[in-house]
């Protein structure tokens, strides 16, 4: 069976979601193949529609792995999350077809970064926000986030996350398609800013140096000019920097309809 799972959770603690070796510190894919090993008895990999870096949350991640056991999706689900930790929740479980992949299936992947813009830090919402206490010109983030949509070269922003895999020598491209990128204040808690992005897919780092960059657009340190430069450079040699790991949360992915598959809209 292909048993595919939407999963949530706190990534405070992990080393990011792809495994890594035991001294890296634990990630969330090892704990997911943990927990299946636990209620199978057999080893299964777990594959992941996004490799969220260390710090990063997800509320929409989706997975997929293969079992020889007869579980239903129902029983895997209630199974899980008896097992696993109470920072990694499944939120769905389904069967899926064998071609399916969470990763090389998906349409696009959404993600949100949040930002705390008061003067005051906030106790309550400081493991998943970032606390940013300059004001912000969220009108100005929102003008410079429609220089980012559409087909482009975002090498400013990231790299590839083949650079880092021996078996793909390269070259490597950094060309993404940005369906969606939006900066709001939600009006009934002012100091909350919310950056939401979806895209075909993103390259490592992404999200997080594109809001440190739109920051300093909020901050009017860097005008809008500038900003469209350094997307049309296409050059890491720019001021922006990377914003913390702990305000970025994968929301949602989507895969074509015929798949069947169930994600998190809740959040987005």
């Amino acid at each position: 069976m292909n048993i595919a799972c939407t999963v949530e959770y706190d990534g405070t603690d992990y080393h990011g979601f792809q495994r890594q070796p035991d001294s890296h510190g634990p990630t969330v894919q090892g704990t997911l193949e943990a927990a299946i090993a636990r209620i199978s008895g057999e080893m299964s990999t777990v594959h992941g529609a996004g490799r969220t870096d260390a710090g990063v949350h997800a509320s929409g991640q989706m997975i997929n792995f293969h079992t020889r056991s007869h579980l239903t999706p129902q029983v895997w689900q209630r199974a899980l999350n008896a097992v696993l930790p109470g920072t990694v929740a499944i939120r769905w479980a389904g069967e899926v077809p064998e071609r399916f992949h969470s990763r090389f299936s998906a349409l696009s992947r959404s993600y949100r970064y949040t930002i705390w813009n008061n003067g005051a830090r906030s106790a309550l919402r400081a493991r998943y926000s970032f606390h940013s206490p300059r004001p912000l010109d969220v009108d100005l983030m929102q003008e410079a986030c429609q220089l980012l949509l559409g087909r482009k070269d975002f090498g400013a922003f990231g790299r590839s996350p083949d650079e880092t895999n021996p078996l793909k020598p390269g070259p490597h491209h950094c060309i993404r398609t940005m369906l969606e990128a939006r900066c709001l204040r939600e009006e009934a808690q002012q100091g909350l800013i919310f950056c939401d992005f979806t895209a075909d897919a993103f390259l490592t780092g992404q999200v997080r140096r594109m809001v440190g960059t739109l920051v300093l657009v909020g901050q009017k340190r860097l005008c809008l000019a500038e900003f469209a430069s350094i997307v049309e450079r296409a050059d890491k040699t720019h001021p922006g920097s990377v914003a913390p790991s702990h305000g970025l949360c994968l929301v949602r992915v989507r895969y074509p309809e015929k798949f069947g598959v169930t994600n998190n809209d809740e959040d987005i």
